[in-house]
């Protein structure tokens, strides 16, 4: 097994959403939210939101093919 390095301090981490669009729902922003502050702030990480992580479940079942 190939185990990847550890994060350090100014590494840059990509935030994606759950297959059923959760994370861009006005019930769900908060946990989005907070987990990206800590990252930030307890880890020091640079976080970076993918374009449709946030789009939410009305967006998917639009664009579902």
């Amino acid at each position: 097994m190939i185990k990847p390095k550890m994060f350090k301090k100014g590494d840059t981490v990509a935030l994606v959403s759950l297959s059923a669009g959760i994370a861009g729902e006005a019930n769900f922003i908060h946990r989005y939210e907070l987990g990206k502050k800590r990252l930030e702030d307890k880890f020091g990480l640079n976080v970076v939101t993918m374009p449709n992580a946030l789009k939410g479940i009305k967006y998917l079942d639009e664009t579902r093919a």
